[in-house]
C-alpha cells in the first residue's frame, strides 16, 4: 500500500484492515483526504490483499466534522467543477466496499464525516459520540441522502433542517448505532465484531455484501446524492453561501439576504 498523508491502512490481523482518519487537528476532509479514502478502499477491495473486514476509526478526540470549511472560502479549491465528484467517489468507496465495514466513532461525527457510518454495515460508538447532518450550517446541501440509507424520514428531516447534533443514545434508538461502549473499549468492541465477520469464508462474505447492496439499492441512493450535489453546486454560487462560510469562520451570526 502506497503512503497516504491523511489515511492510515494497517492489516492488524489476518483478514482485518484498520482504516484510520488522521488529519489533525479534527480530521476534517479536504480533496486529498477524499482521494486517499478512495485509494484505501481500493486496497481493501482487492482480493489479493485478503481483507475480509474493514474497521474505520479516527485519531484524536473527534471522528470527523466533515469537510474542511476553509476549502469553501477558497474559490480555487471549492469552485472546481469536479469537487462534488471527488467527495462522492471517496464516500461511495465506503458504501460500495466489497467487504463488510465496521465504523468506530468517538466524539463528533458530522457532515461528510457522518456519511461514513451512515453507509457502513455496523457502527459502534462511545457515550461521547455525537452525530449530525450539519452541512446547512455552512451553506452546504448534503448529508440527507446518505442518512436516508439508515434513518427514518422524520429523523433525517430534523437532523438536516436544524443542523443539530444527536447523541449516541439517540442514534441507538434508531438502530444507527449497534452498541455503545466506554471510550477505552471502543476499538476492542469494533475488533470483536470484525473478528466475528472475518471468521467467515472470504468469497461468501463478498457475495453476502453483494446481496446487501442489492437489498439496500445503492444505485437509488447515488441518484439522491447526485440530486443533492446539483442543488449544492447551484447554492454555492449564491451570496448567502459565501455569507454562511464567512460567518462560520469568523464565529459570528450570519446575515442572509436570500440572494
Amino acid at each position: 500500500m502506497e503512503h497516504l498523508d491523511f489515511i492510515k491502512v494497517d492489516i492488524v490481523e489476518e483478514g482485518i484492515a484498520v482504516v484510520t482518519l488522521n488529519r489533525p487537528p479534527v480530521n476534517a476532509f479536504n480533496l486529498q483526504m477524499y482521494r486517499e479514502l478512495h485509494k484505501a478502499f481500493q486496497f481493501t477491495d482487492d482480493p489479493a490483499n485478503n481483507v475480509r473486514c474493514v474497521v474505520v476509526c479516527a485519531e484524536g478526540k473527534m471522528f470527523s466534522p466533515g469537510n474542511d470549511v476553509n476549502d469553501f472560502a477558497d474559490d480555487i479549491t471549492y469552485q472546481v467543477a469536479n469537487y462534488s465528484d471527488v467527495v462522492a467517489e471517496g464516500l461511495d468507496s465506503v458504501m460500495l466496499s466489497k467487504v463488510p465495514v465496521v465504523v468506530a466513532v468517538n466524539g463528533a461525527c458530522a457532515g461528510a464525516g457522518f456519511c461514513i457510518p451512515a453507509v457502513a454495515d455496523v457502527v459502534v460508538a462511545t457515550e461521547k459520540a455525537k452525530f449530525g447532518i450539519t452541512e446547512l450550517n455552512v451553506g452546504i446541501i448534503g448529508g440527507a441522502a446518505e442518512a436516508s440509507y439508515c434513518l427514518p424520514p422524520k429523523v433525517v428531516s430534523y437532523m438536516s433542517l436544524t443542523g443539530r447534533m444527536m447523541s449516541a443514545r439517540d442514534m441507538e434508538k434508531y438502530s444507527f448505532v449497534h452498541k455503545i461502549v466506554p471510550e477505552e473499549q471502543l476499538m476492542d468492541e469494533a475488533m470483536d465484531i470484525a473478528r466475528a465477520i472475518a471468521a467467515h469464508p472470504p468469497i461468501g462474505l463478498r457475495y453476502s455484501k453483494e446481496v446487501l447492496l442489492k437489498i439496500f439499492e445503492p444505485d437509488v441512493l447515488a441518484e439522491k446524492v447526485e440530486f443533492a450535489a446539483e442543488k449544492n453546486r447551484a447554492h454555492k454560487k449564491t451570496a448567502d453561501f459565501k455569507e454562511a462560510v464567512s460567518a462560520f469562520l469568523e464565529k459570528r451570526k450570519p446575515r442572509f439576504q436570500g440572494k
